[in-house]
């Protein structure tokens, strides 16, 4: 990564031709991740995807950034969903950029009392320099999580949907296995190239990591079933079970994760609930 003369690592462009810059920053997020992915988008008038601005250090890249050439601005930044360490010093981001902010009308209430100045939805669009940045609603993770694709640079960027490493968490209430299957699958049917996500490594073989996604979601399903029909009942039971691969300090984040696949199957009327307790029964 390039660094700024402070020492940090200042914002990096994808590549020669284009025109969308990441700069992770130090943030308080979930492991194996210590960062939080900010994407810059444009040339003159800035797009900014997630705020990512822990410290004043942090803040003083984006600035540095903005300023080295005339007329350029921070115009918007677009909050992929509510949780903190997407949204964190959006307002000193705001204050010192003079940037609009947005997010998923359902998400404004979340964040309150935080101002937003504006909100999107399923198909959206954002002008930006030779291209746009499409809206593409993907509930699951939470309820109003928005990727955005810029066109037609075929760049997604993910927020918390996709990570660089590692998989996303759906916990319930608010996370919803059957909402991110669904929404995973509906990216199939968008020009990506390049995912760009909330955390992690950008990826470059965009396809291939979604359907990654998928089909490891699937496996994970498909473990869970196996493990109620063999006697299993509750997520404690399930998750030594099935995250051999996982270390155990991260038990505690995957048993969300079961809890979806639970809610999923018991939706579908694969499983239920015994009668007799906590815990579920193959039907």
């Amino acid at each position: 990564m390039k660094k700024e003369q402070n020492g940090r690592t200042g914002p990096e462009r994808l590549g020669p031709e284009s025109q969308v810059y990441q700069m992770p920053v130090p943030t308080f997020t979930l492991p194996p991740h210590r960062h939080t992915n900010s994407f810059l988008v444009g040339r003159r008038e800035i797009l900014g995807v997630d705020a990512g601005s822990l410290d004043e250090e942090a803040l003083e890249d984006l600035m540095r950034f903005v300023g080295r050439q005339r007329g350029r601005r921070l115009v918007r930044l677009f909050l992929t969903h509510w949780h903190p360490d997407h949204r964190i010093g959006m307002e000193r981001v705001r204050n010192r950029t003079g940037c609009q902010i947005g997010i998923h009308a359902s998400e404004v209430e979340k964040i309150s009392p935080l101002r937003i100045d504006f909100t999107y939805d399923q198909g959206d669009l954002f002008p930006v320099d030779g291209g746009v940045l499409e809206t593409i609603h993907t509930p699951g993770h939470s309820a109003g999580h928005c990727c955005f694709l810029l066109r037609p640079e075929g760049v997604l960027f993910t927020g918390d949907h996709i990570l660089g490493t590692g998989t996303s968490i759906i916990a319930p209430p608010e996370g919803d296995m059957s909402d991110y299957l669904s929404s995973l699958s509906r990216l199939l049917a968008y020009p990506i190239q390049i995912i760009c996500p909330g955390h992690g490594p950008v990826v470059r073989e965009a396809r291939g990591k979604v359907l990654e996604y998928i089909e490891h979601r699937k496996v994970r399903e498909r473990a869970v079933l196996e493990g109620i029909r063999s006697g299993l009942s509750v997520p404690e039971e399930l998750v030594p079970r099935i995250y051999t691969d996982v270390p155990e300090f991260l038990h505690g984040l995957a048993r969300y994760t079961v809890e979806a696949h639970l809610q999923k199957l018991e939706r579908e009327g694969r499983i239920r609930r015994k009668p007799e307790g906590d815990g579920f029964e193959a039907v």
